[in-house]
């Protein structure tokens, strides 16, 4: 590469659900009718998250909230050379407008080709491809499933998750690095403070709603709809489920309650959750294994029931002791909100690799 001055320069990958935002350049701007990732240069003074929300401000007319760094990638023009670094975002306020470029649209990483984008996206869309890609997708009324596939070829386990879609991603690539190879199915479009609770109890947040207590009816849904769909043609032996907060609770309640499930993960788990720990007492589970898993700050949270998370996770821990199930028990770093993707990834490939 030639000792040209290099160009700092921001993206944005914003995503919906399983989708995100390509723009189309202008006419009469070099590399023209090209797609890219919306952004621009760094101006002086400006940190990259600062010059990429003013950025798509100024061409979107949205309002972003920049996450972590997706990837970096340094291209040579023949005009110039580019340091480019996109950050996953969302959307804060705003409808994208088309305000600078030709046009815009909204894809699946799978939908792309690279011969359409500027040569410098090109190993971002290799890389989603592989973050994004290798999916199934099952839609069930509102709901829908999406089956994120192993790149080690044929899994033999599918793992069940209640759990955004780029999270998901995520947690696929965190296990493949570990070396774990599982199908992720991925449950969306419900309402968690109704679906994921085992019955009803009176609301946590005094904005929020009571538990509607209709895990029995999700966990049915799940039985004689889903799994047939999802696992028809699959050859899985194995069926696990792993979920964080109270996708955690709903992940316990359902393997120690059923016969569904041979292993389970409960991240960071809401097994404050009145009577949860009592019923538990009252179960026989059979499972191969089972990891539990809180952060060490969460028990100083001024929430008088939610406190009592890290105390009810090692009460679950023993009791499944007790009753023959292997069970570990992990004190993660911070509070609930730190590092959940990590966590969760943690959780199912310990779960998998044999508690």
């Amino acid at each position: 590469m030639s000792e040209r001055t290099i160009t700092e320069v921001v993206a944005a990958l914003i995503w919906d659900d399983d989708r995100f935002l390509v723009c189309q350049r202008p006419e009469n701007k070099k590399r023209a009718l090209l797609w890219e990732f919306a952004g621009g240069k760094v101006e002086a003074g400006e940190t990259k998250k600062e010059a990429l929300v003013r950025e798509c401000r100024e061409e979107l007319a949205v309002t972003l909230d920049v996450g972590d760094e997706f990837m970096d990638v340094t291209h040579e023009y023949p005009d110039l050379t580019v340091h480019l670094t996109l950050f996953e975002a969302r959307i804060r306020s705003g409808e994208p407008t088309l305000v600078e470029h030709h046009a815009m649209k909204w894809v699946r990483a799978d939908e792309c080709d690279p011969a359409a984008f500027c040569p410098a996206d090109t190993v971002i869309l290799e890389r989603l491809k592989a973050f994004a890609g290798r999916c199934e997708t099952h839609r069930f009324g509102a709901g829908t499933v999406r089956l994120l596939r192993s790149a080690a070829g044929e899994a033999d386990t599918v793992v069940y998750l209640h759990e955004d879609f780029v999270s998901a991603c995520h947690v696929r690539e965190s296990i493949e690095r570990e070396g774990v190879t599982a199908d992720l199915a991925v449950i969306g479009g419900i309402d968690w403070d109704d679906a994921l609770s085992p019955w009803p109890a009176p609301k946590v947040f005094r904005s929020g709603r009571d538990f509607g207590g209709h895990a029995g009816d999700h966990l049915d849904f799940l039985r004689n709809t889903v799994f047939p769909a999802v696992e028809e043609g699959k050859g899985y032996r194995r069926r696990a489920i792993a979920g964080y907060s109270l996708a955690g609770l709903f992940a316990l309640w359902a393997a120690c309650g059923s016969k569904d499930f041979s292993a389970c993960a409960s991240v960071s788990g809401s097994l404050w959750f009145e009577g949860f720990g009592d019923w538990l007492e009252k179960q026989a589970p059979s499972l191969d294994g089972v990891y539990l898993s809180v952060g060490d700050r969460e028990k100083g949270t001024k929430n008088a029931r939610m406190a009592k998370v890290e105390d009810e996770t090692r009460r679950a821990c023993r009791i499944l002791g007790e009753s023959g199930v292997p069970a570990v028990f992990e004190l993660n770093a911070g509070g609930h909100f730190n590092d959940p993707e990590k966590r969760l990834a943690r959780g199912i490939a310990v779960m998998l690799k044999g508690v």
